[in-house]
């Protein structure tokens, strides 16, 4: 769907429904910015549309925290090729010596994993042809969720919540499959 956007008194885009999302999310549209697509009768604000919230909440279903999602959604928005969709994003439990948390994302063409450091953000990047198997452990100490590449690398995520592992787990299992 092509949507335009009507600003400074005149029509913006074409742009797709991440595009705006992200835009909305980065500050350069607002949710009463008039916008129309093909088969609409009028220009309307944006938040009668379709609902944004529940575009980003769907990622938080799990007690993710929503500044966190906000933030990476926005961050690796810019890094997804086009036709790439976000599914759902997992991150760990707040730790006191950490400011941001590590988070999992799933695409439908890969898994990235940002690490939070002293030193700042790495990205780490696994295309789904490239994950071997997935897998979740749960334990006293709390729950990991790691993955095998096809160079017989195993890289783990630990202190994930269950039911953010759980979630997790399915949807890496139904795109590693659906890219095997």
């Amino acid at each position: 769907m092509e949507i335009f956007i009507h600003k400074n008194e005149q029509p913006h885009g074409p742009f797709d429904e991440e595009q705006i999302l992200t835009m909305l999310n980065e500050g350069q549209v607002g949710r009463r910015d008039l916008i129309f697509y093909e088969g609409m009768p009028s220009w309307q604000p944006l938040e009668e549309i379709f609902d944004v919230e529940e575009r980003l909440l769907h990622h938080m279903d799990e007690g993710q925290e929503p500044d966190v999602v906000a933030e990476v959604y926005q961050s690796v928005s810019h890094i997804t090729a086009s036709g790439e969709k976000i599914y759902y994003l997992a991150h760990q439990k707040k730790r006191m010596m950490k400011s941001r948390p590590d988070v999992i994302v799933v695409t439908n063409e890969r898994l990235i994993i940002i690490r939070q450091g002293l030193g700042g953000n790495r990205t780490e990047d696994y295309l789904w042809k490239n994950v071997v198997s997935v897998q979740m452990k749960e334990g006293i100490m709390g729950n990991t969720f790691s993955i095998l590449d096809v160079n017989d690398h195993v890289v783990q995520v630990d202190d994930l919540p269950k039911a953010q592992l759980e979630k997790l787990c399915q949807f890496a299992q139904e795109m590693r499959a659906g890219h095997a």
